[in-house]
C-alpha cells in the first residue's frame, strides 16, 4: 500500500471515525467526554457520552467573498455512530453571513441529518436497513456488530427475540 503524506495527521485519524466528508466542511473546535448516568433509554449501552464540537469552516468563494461574516447558527444535534462504547453526539454549527443589505445569508446546505431523525445520515441508512438503499452499514449490521447491539437494535424496533 502506497504512503500518503499527510499535512494534519489528527485530522486524518478523526475522519474516520466522522460522517463521510465531514471535515471538509467543518473544523473540530472542541471535545469533550461526559460521564454517563444511564438514566436515558439505551444509554446503558454505553460507558461514556463523547460531545464533539464542529463550526463549519469559512468556505466562501467567487461571488460570495463580498459576504462579511456573521457568526455561527445555534448547534444542531446529531446522534452519530458510537465509538469503542461511547455514545457519539456531534453539536454541528453554520456560519452566517450578511449580505450588502444586511440580511443574514447561510450559504451551503449539507445533508447533516437522516430525514426526520436526529442521526447522522450514514447512521440513519445502517439502522433503517432500508432495501432501496444499498449500503455497507445494513450489510456490517447483520454479520459484524456484536450481540449486546443486535439486541439493542431488536428493541428500537420493538420485537427483541429474547428479554
Amino acid at each position: 500500500m502506497k504512503h500518503k503524506e499527510v499535512p494534519n495527521k489528527y485530522e486524518f485519524f478523526a475522519s474516520f471515525f466522522l460522517p463521510n466528508g465531514m471535515l471538509d466542511w467543518f473544523d473540530i473546535v472542541r471535545i469533550e467526554e461526559e460521564a454517563n448516568d444511564g438514566t436515558k433509554k439505551f444509554d446503558g449501552f454505553f460507558s461514556t457520552i463523547l460531545h464533539i464540537y464542529l463550526d463549519e469552516r469559512d468556505n466562501r468563494e467567487g461571488e460570495t467573498l463580498g459576504l462579511v461574516p456573521n457568526g455561527f447558527t445555534e448547534p444542531t444535534t446529531i446522534k452519530d455512530y458510537p465509538i469503542r462504547d461511547r455514545k457519539v453526539i456531534l453539536h454541528v454549527r453554520r456560519r452566517r453571513y450578511k449580505d450588502a443589505d444586511g440580511r443574514s445569508i447561510i450559504l451551503n446546505h449539507y445533508p447533516l441529518k437522516s430525514d426526520g431523525t436526529e442521526l447522522s445520515v450514514e447512521f440513519g441508512v445502517f439502522l433503517k436497513d432500508d432495501p432501496r438503499q444499498q449500503s455497507r452499514y445494513v450489510q456490517f449490521r447483520r454479520e459484524v456488530l456484536p450481540p449486546k447491539a443486535k439486541y439493542a437494535w431488536e428493541v428500537l424496533q420493538g420485537k427483541p427475540e429474547r428479554f
